[in-house]
């Protein structure tokens, strides 16, 4: 489920710990600050085409196997 309303936000944070009203506001900023970098973020990479292969991909950032 996506939880674009604050509605949805609200009643999932509310599922997972409890809140205090006060907690609220911060938490609606801060889930919609990430859903905002989310969709900006699937906008700018390219679909990969199916699934990736990781058994060739490098351990580390040398590119060493």
């Amino acid at each position: 489920m996506e939880y674009r309303t604050n509605e949805q936000v609200i009643a999932r944070a509310r599922q997972i710990a409890p809140l205090a009203d006060d907690d609220l506001p911060p938490l609606i900023i801060l889930a919609n600050g990430v859903r905002q970098y989310c969709d900006l973020m699937e906008t700018l990479i390219p679909e990969l085409g199916g699934e990736i292969d990781v058994t060739k991909m490098s351990r580390n950032m040398d590119g060493d196997a």
